[in-house]
């Protein structure tokens, strides 16, 4: 069997396929017609070199035992980079490793919040709920659950996060198809760009996030993850456009086992997340806490004392 490489797309599918799903269950899942599910899979069988389905559930459970044995000899070499940061990044996901850093990163984060109380703006339901909303998607990027967005987007195909608001819509969109879920999330973002002609959609920067999204990780072209990349360092781009670029960039790299540069994008979000914590210490927070403070320890007592004292 031949050794090829997969997208997105082709990996959900193949996915579906060695939990027992069937064309019509893949085809619900990703949001296309059975028949042109049928046509997905048959040239998916093709590029990979297999004759039916049990045949591509065999070549992919090989294929993840391979990469999972790479990935522990890996593992087992990272430490020699110094690089603690990117090193875990790729051996965990970027939420886990930036920890209570994440919290400054992203939409909605710290800093906004900060923001809005110095303000004295006072948070309602509504926006209460959007934030509760977007800090899920980020999350979700951060861990790279994609299934989370898939199931956003079951709801009511993103028509009330869009409606609501669009650059979280962004979002969703780029969890979609960075999780394979192409075709939602291209009728997503075609959704998103048309409000946008009307004046009541994304912005430029967040219409070229969602396209570069899409060719970092449906394209084959090797250069596509790091235009991502190259976006994301970009001045001109808003905080959370900048760094949900290098989110999936570091994704589309982790999936090319371009380690070096998906080490670049870990290191790039831990650089973002300090940067807000120091702006948030300019306006007189402490983020973190004061100084630890620990207990002195308490003094011995004898036996003798202790029944004195009992008396």
């Amino acid at each position: 069997m031949k050794d090829a490489m997969i997208d997105a797309k082709n990996q959900r599918m193949l996915e579906l396929l060695a939990v027992g799903s069937t064309s019509r269950v893949i085809a619900k899942q990703m949001g296309y017609q059975e028949g042109t599910m049928r046509v997905y899979l048959h040239n998916l069988y093709r590029r990979i070199g297999v004759a039916n389905k049990t045949e591509a559930v065999v070549w992919y459970l090989n294929r993840e035992k391979s990469r999972d044995d790479l990935k522990a000899e890996k593992s087992a070499q990272r430490p020699t980079t110094g690089d603690v940061f990117g090193d875990m990044a790729l051996e965990e996901d970027l939420f886990a490793t930036l920890g209570v850093m994440s919290q400054f990163t992203g939409p909605y984060g710290r800093v906004w919040e900060v923001a809005q109380r110095l303000e004295g703006t006072a948070m309602d339901e509504k926006m209460s709920e959007r934030r509760g909303r977007a800090r899920l998607l980020w999350r979700a990027l951060l861990k790279g659950d994609w299934a989370y967005g898939k199931r956003i987007y079951d709801a009511d195909m993103g028509g009330a996060i869009s409606l609501d608001a669009p650059s979280d819509a962004v979002l969703l969109a780029a969890l979609l198809v960075a999780g394979g879920f192409s075709l939602a999330g291209d009728r997503l973002a075609s959704q998103l760009t048309d409000k946008r002609k009307a004046g009541r959609g994304v912005t430029t920067r967040e219409a070229t996030l969602m396209r570069l999204a899409r060719d970092a990780f449906q394209a084959q072209d090797a250069q596509a993850a790091a235009a991502l990349q190259k976006f994301a360092g970009e001045k001109s781009s808003a905080a959370v456009i900048k760094q949900a670029a290098m989110v999936l960039a570091f994704h589309a790299f982790k999936a090319r086992s371009e380690d070096a540069r998906a080490r670049q994008c870990a290191n790039a979000m831990w650089a973002e997340a300090e940067s807000a914590r120091k702006h948030l210490e300019a306006m007189g927070e402490r983020p973190l806490g004061g100084e630890a403070a620990f207990a002195a320890p308490a003094k011995a007592v004898t036996r003798e004392k202790a029944m004195a004292g009992a008396r």
